[in-house]
């Protein structure tokens, strides 16, 4: 029955701004497209370092490979990029300030050739691979394959430690030593529980499943203290998981716990327990290259380079040219050219006071925003469409990823690594998906009577018109 005078009631999916094509319908499948079907390699080829474990792999070079054909086809194929991609978004603004602010640290450090011989092999590698993360996302389903080349190139590295190379804490591989492994391990994690609740397919959840299980697996076989502070955090940040049910909360974490209990290796808990009992006592508190005395002499590098710091990766030359051990040479006695072992340290110290800031920032950014972003949303989305859930589950997912790099990277140089600025690129594009989404959402008229989705009539105001009552 139509009542004069009330206004229509505007579903709140509708859209106000015209038709649109369903979540992920712009995307096509990944083997009818070269270019993102690289990219996804490269990334699982840049975090694991498969390419330098096998001796053809080797000789024919597949990350730099990747790498050359990616930017090519960039290069020939812009119009298939989103350049809109790069605009208003605060992490790929401090993503092109540490970048700046890395070219003036080469260039005032302690060893301009040294810091730009490391931006010219390493760091734009990681800021190129990044950047075209971030141009290449279209849709929800874009965001969906960087997840899931990020968690298989930790997988792939933890099988690799596991049965390949056999990593301990006195062994590590090609590239990485047990403690950066452990970063990956701790980042990997919840990235691979939130494809495994979100899973769309039985390989999919298989993969997940398996995945789960060797990066706790790798975690104690690093025997790493920092990663297994990073897994405590991670942890208690998963109990706290909202919109996930108690139960299944504590199934996660009990999961992890037990596969840990079992894989341990001898002496591992022993360990670990040392980092409560008396950690004066351990070598990394009083020795002149332990970790306390590496971070005292980075802070006071920062403080007499504030500007631009020593230059990016030019910490050893620091330690090994200007530092208090270096001016002070005991006759007999060699120079240790320590890496700082700190990433918060290696920022301030490489980069300066604006490096450290902008670091710091990039780090809480991708912990803040997605947390913002799950405020705005609607609540029925976590229980919603599989699309609607993994954009939900991401805003928490990637956080907690965020806050196991940011507890690890207290023991280990990853401030330049590839880690850190790939998980950005993911939070940059759930971001631009989630608030493309929100756009499509018009909020109900305000009316008078609204109970849930039961609809009452406005109170009538103009005398002139009958009375809505009677006409109920």
């Amino acid at each position: 029955m139509t009542v004069p005078g009330a206004l229509p009631l505007v579903p709140r999916a509708a859209s106000v701004r015209g038709r649109r094509k369903p979540v992920g319908s712009a995307s096509t499948g990944v083997l009818s497209d070269p270019f993102r079907l690289c990219l996804m390699a490269l990334i699982v080829f840049s975090l694991s370092r498969l390419g330098g474990y096998f001796g053809i792999l080797r000789l024919l070079r597949p990350a730099l490979l990747l790498f050359v054909f990616c930017v090519g086809y960039a290069f020939l194929h812009k119009k298939k990029l989103n350049f809109a991609n790069l605009t208003q978004s605060l992490p790929v603004r401090l993503i092109w300030g540490i970048g700046l602010v890395s070219i003036g640290s080469a260039v005032f450090g302690i060893s301009l050739g040294h810091s730009a011989t490391y931006i010219l092999d390493s760091f734009s590698k990681t800021l190129a691979i990044t950047f075209l993360m971030i141009l290449t996302i279209r849709d929800i389903t874009d965001v969906r394959r960087l997840c899931w080349a990020f968690a298989l190139g930790g997988i792939v590295l933890a099988y690799l430690s596991i049965f390949v190379i056999g990593i301990s804490k006195t062994s590590g591989g090609v590239s990485y030593d047990a403690n950066d492994v452990g970063v990956f391990m701790v980042m990997t994690l919840p990235l691979a529980l939130m494809l495994l609740q979100t899973a769309t397919s039985r390989t999919e959840r298989l993969v997940a499943l398996i995945g789960i299980g060797l990066l706790a697996v790798t975690v104690v076989k690093t025997q790493s203290r920092g990663a297994f502070l990073g897994v405590i955090a991670v942890g208690l940040a998963l109990l706290l998981l909202p919109g996930v049910s108690l139960g299944r909360r504590l199934l996660f974490v009990s999961a992890a716990c037990l596969t840990m209990w079992v894989s341990a290796p001898s002496g591992y808990w022993h360990s670990m327990q040392s980092i409560l009992d008396d950690p004066k006592s351990d070598y990394n508190w009083d020795s002149v290259n332990g970790r306390r005395n590496l971070a005292t002499r980075g802070i006071g590098y920062m403080i007499e380079f504030p500007v631009f710091g020593v230059g990016i990766d030019n910490f050893r030359i620091a330690e090994g040219t200007i530092s208090e051990k270096a001016r002070y040479l005991v006759p007999g006695h060699g120079i240790r050219w320590t890496s700082p072992h700190n990433s918060f340290v290696q920022s301030g110290a490489e980069a300066g006071v604006p490096g450290l800031v902008l670091w710091v920032a990039l780090v809480l950014s991708n912990i803040v925003i997605p947390l913002q972003l799950r405020r705005r949303m609607p609540k029925e989305w976590r229980k919603g469409t599989p699309s609607q859930r993994f954009l939900a589950s991401a805003t928490v997912y990637l956080p907690i990823a965020q806050l196991g790099f940011a507890v690890t990277a207290f023991f280990v140089s990853f401030a330049w690594m590839e880690p850190l600025y790939m998980l950005s690129a993911l939070v940059v594009g759930l971001a631009l998906v989630v608030r493309r989404e929100l756009q499509w959402i018009a909020p109900a008229p305000r009316m008078a009577g609204f109970r849930s989705l039961r609809w009452r009539a406005p109170t009538q105001t103009d005398p002139s018109l009958p009375s809505t009552r009677a006409q109920a």
